[in-house]
């Protein structure tokens, strides 16, 4: 099958999926013009391959939904719920996605997001310490359990010197 790749070059290809290690992404399987009997893959974006190769738009239909992340900086919070009015995102395109309080106020704390409309997020537990102004917080199915704080690195401990003609034995 006749595919345009990423720069726009007409190639044959053994294969095409979508990736489901990969989200977002068509895993595109080649032969090897050089070592006879092997392949190798390239992946390219689901939007890419699509405006390359619109009459194979088909072939993505059943692909993994490409991650949805954003990151910011806090203009209002209370509760359970967030703000960042610079915003302007899809209704709910972050619901069962983590945020976490990246830095400032609040530092360290994850929520899920329930639900989120153009620049808000609500998520599903009361904010032990509420975020503001000086907080910034990433929303990604990345963060798992971030255990970064204060950005800063643990004081150096002095250790004390040791008598070398101690024997052990």
């Amino acid at each position: 099958m006749k595919i345009v790749d990423i720069n726009g070059k007409t190639r044959e290809c053994v294969g095409i999926a979508p990736d489901k290690d990969y989200p977002g992404f068509m895993k595109v399987q080649y032969k090897s013009k050089i070592r006879k009997g092997y392949s190798h893959s390239e992946w390219y974006a689901i939007s890419d391959f699509i405006k390359n190769n619109p009459k194979l738009k088909n072939l993505t239909k059943n692909a993994p939904k490409e991650a949805k992340e954003d990151l910011g900086v806090v203009t209002g919070a209370k509760g359970n719920v967030l703000s960042d009015k610079s915003k302007k995102w899809e209704r709910n395109i972050f619901a069962g996605i983590t945020i976490w309080i990246s830095r400032g106020k609040g530092e360290g704390q994850t929520r899920t997001v329930l639900t989120n409309d153009a620049n808000t997020v609500v998520v599903d537990h009361p904010w032990k310490e509420i975020p503001d102004k000086t907080s910034q917080y990433v929303i990604s199915d990345n963060v798992h359990d971030p255990q970064v704080r204060g950005n800063t690195l643990p004081p150096i401990i002095k250790v004390r010197k040791v008598d070398k003609n101690i024997n052990l034995k």
